[in-house]
């Protein structure tokens, strides 16, 4: 049942809430210009909120706007211990989580296979002969970072290194952090010859650690991120990655959503997993 407060709502207003990330993420600007492309195309416009992960609670502050001026949500920055997404469903409101998952919400989503994008950074490295790998993970409350931990993790016991032998650091997603996070596993007596990181802004900062320590890249040290973002093909960079579908996730949550609005809410929640490739370029080479 909708709540009192959804119900007070005259007419369809054409304004979608988009809650993404801090924009300094490459991903998430582009992930907003295709959604903002996608629903103008159904005549929708976008009201943006910016979501910080540590303090996503706010929103709920913005409950007045939701309930009286939005037709429906998109989330791209949906936590695990976040209960904003379930709020807004119990008030009524069509949402669709792109990127991101929540537990035991049972809302349209549309992401990509995060535990098989985990396992194939992974096998990539090990199939260069890397077996120190180290993982360089973004938060760790996103079903993103838990999924590909987990895949990476099951992979790597499968070839016989187990878990515990495995360094792995969570950090904001920043280069800052990656940096940070890198120059500690750098340090480590015996060093790791791979590291995967939760996305290609902490790539970047890995990057800068490495150069920092006078480690050659990919010579001494391989360095795999997620997201293939544009900065990643360029030459100055030419950083390997999983390459994440940010028009077709844009354009899919889109539909999804206008889907949901125009069927009243009724039909059983939908999860689109859509494909994820590997991008080899120059920062993943054979373990020296």
């Amino acid at each position: 049942m909708p709540s009192q407060g959804r119900s007070t709502r005259k007419s369809a207003t054409k304004l979608i809430g988009v809650v993404v990330g801090a924009l300094h993420n490459r991903f998430m600007t582009l992930l907003l210009t295709h959604l903002h492309d996608a629903l103008q195309e159904f005549d929708y416009q976008i009201t943006l909120m910016i979501d910080p992960m540590n303090d996503s609670n706010n929103l709920l502050a913005f409950r007045p706007l939701i309930d009286g001026y939005l037709d429906g949500m998109i989330f791209a920055t949906a936590t695990l211990d976040s209960p904003v997404v379930a709020e807004m469903q119990r008030r009524g409101i069509p949402l669709v989580l792109v990127v991101r998952s929540v537990d035991d919400v049972k809302v349209d989503t549309v992401e990509v296979d995060n535990v098989h994008a985990g396992a194939l950074a992974v096998e990539h490295l090990h199939q260069l002969g890397h077996r120190r790998i180290g993982l360089v993970m973004g938060s760790q409350n996103t079903s993103t970072s838990r999924d590909r931990v987990k895949g990476a993790l099951q992979w790597l016991a499968g070839a016989g290194i187990p878990s515990t032998s495995v360094p792995l650091i969570y950090c904001d997603y920043t280069s800052e952090a990656g940096y940070s996070c890198a120059i500690a596993m750098l340090s480590e007596e015996n060093r790791v010859t791979g590291i995967v990181a939760g996305n290609d802004t902490i790539a970047l900062g890995v990057l800068e650690a490495a150069k920092r320590q006078n480690i050659a890249v990919p010579r001494q040290l391989s360095i795999i991120g997620f997201d293939d973002m544009p900065l990643a093909g360029s030459p100055l960079v030419a950083l390997t990655s999983i390459r994440q579908p940010v028009e077709a996730m844009a354009r899919t949550a889109a539909r999804r959503l206008v889907e949901r609005i125009r069927a009243g809410g009724m039909s059983a929640p939908v999860h689109d997993v859509l494909p994820i490739q590997l991008v080899r370029r120059d920062t993943t080479g054979p373990s020296g």
